[in-house]
C-alpha cells in the first residue's frame, strides 16, 4: 500500500498541472516573464496560475518553489480552490515553505468548503494520523464520508476501513458530523 506522503506527491503533481493548466514547455524571455508578473501583481488569477505552475514545474522558467508557494497563496487568498489545495499539500511536505501542518489544514480547510475531494480526504487522514490537530478517529469517519460523497475513490477505501474499529454509534455520529457540515456549507 502507498504511502500518504508518495499518495500526497502524486495528487500535487496531477492539482498543479490541472490548476488553469496554462504553462507551455518553451523557455520566457526576460520581457515576458516581467510581464506576466506584472499582471500577476495587478491580481490577473490567470497570470498567477500561469506564474504558480511554471516555477512550480521548471516550465519556461528556472524552476523555484517557493516562487510558485508564493503565487500559489495569492491565488489561494483570491478563492480559487486547487491553488488552496495544492497549498494545504505543499504545507504538508514543506515543499518551498516551511511545513507547517496547522497552515495545511487551514488551506485545506478552505478548499474543502468549496468541495474539494481531496482536501476533504486530507482532512480525514490528518484526524486519523494526529497531523496538526488531535487523533480523532470519529472526525476522521466526517471528513472521510464527507469526501466519499464526492466520489473519492481514497475516502471510501479509508472509510471502509476506519469503520472496522469504530462502534455502530461512533459512525452514527460521524454520519451526523458530515451531514451537519454539509448542510452548513451547502444548502
Amino acid at each position: 500500500m502507498p504511502s500518504i506522503i508518495s499518495r500526497l506527491i502524486s495528487v500535487l503533481m496531477l492539482v498543479t498541472l490541472m490548476l488553469l493548466n496554462t504553462a507551455s514547455a518553451q523557455p520566457l524571455s526576460a520581457t515576458e516573464i516581467q510581464q506576466i508578473t506584472e499582471k500577476a501583481n495587478n491580481n490577473d488569477i490567470q497570470a498567477q496560475a500561469d506564474l504558480a505552475n511554471r516555477y512550480h514545474v521548471g516550465e519556461g522558467v528556472t524552476q523555484d518553489i517557493s516562487k510558485a508557494a508564493f503565487w500559489y497563496e495569492k491565488l489561494a487568498n483570491s478563492g480559487v480552490a486547487k491553488a488552496q489545495l495544492t497549498l494545504g499539500i505543499m504545507y504538508i511536505k514543506g515543499d518551498g515553505i516551511k511545513q507547517d501542518n496547522a497552515q495545511a489544514l487551514y488551506w485545506l480547510n478552505l478548499a474543502a468548503e468549496q468541495l474539494s475531494g481531496t482536501a476533504q480526504y486530507l482532512i480525514g487522514v490528518a484526524h486519523a494520523e494526529g497531523h496538526g490537530t488531535e487523533i480523532d478517529k470519529v472526525k476522521a469517519y466526517m471528513w472521510y464520508e464527507i469526501s466519499a460523497a464526492m466520489e473519492y475513490k481514497d475516502a471510501m477505501e479509508a472509510r471502509t476501513e476506519l469503520a472496522k474499529h469504530l462502534s455502530k454509534q461512533e459512525i452514527m455520529h460521524a454520519e451526523k458530523l458530515a451531514a451537519d457540515w454539509w448542510l452548513q456549507f451547502h444548502q
